[in-house]
């Protein structure tokens, strides 16, 4: 068995394409023309990372594949994984694309405090990436939840031994 912090997340199951268990897949673009050397992929189900044989790949697009995975037959199965990240063990990656120490994941950020600027905007609770553009989840001092976009270029410093994210947000962003 395979531990969740072996895997890195490459992408994410779309939805069935087809009847025949072909299933439409997003991956990171870095990754993308890899994907035929990994030869599987892992998915979490029931809290188990699950790994899936890769039988084929075509392109859909620029940063998508449909995936034909063994034992996903019929479009009843393959909607079972929409929605779900993809994972492959850290190590298949390049050594350019793995984590290393120096590198960390949203989900790291959970329990660090945001601020903006020099206040403080709540505790970071979780995290929504449903779409394309990712949201913290935090929790503010007087209870309020807050959703606050976690884009890089708001960004302006992650200090992980004080577990502070330091970003610039538009005025009035808080007040919505």
């Amino acid at each position: 068995m395979i531990a969740r912090s072996q895997l890195a997340e490459i992408g994410t199951f779309n939805k069935p394409h087809g009847i025949k268990g072909e299933i439409s897949t997003s991956f990171d673009p870095e990754v993308i023309d890899l994907v035929d050397d990994f030869g599987h992929v892992f998915v979490e189900l029931d809290g188990l990372m699950v790994p899936f044989t890769i039988l084929s790949s075509r392109p859909k697009g620029s940063e998508t594949l449909l995936l034909t995975l063994k034992g996903i037959t019929d479009e009843k199965k393959a909607s079972a994984l929409t929605g779900l990240p993809v994972y492959i063990e850290e190590s298949m990656l390049p050594e350019d694309l793995q984590d290393g120490d120096d590198g960390f994941y949203i989900e790291d950020l959970i329990g660090f405090t945001l601020a903006d600027s020099d206040t403080v905007v709540g505790v970071i609770s979780g995290y929504d990436d449903s779409t394309d553009n990712v949201l913290f989840e935090v929790t503010a001092p007087d209870g309020a939840a807050l959703l606050v976009p976690a884009s890089p270029d708001l960004i302006e410093d992650v200090d992980i031994d004080g577990k502070t994210v330091t970003m610039s947000l538009p005025q009035g962003l808080l007040d919505l």
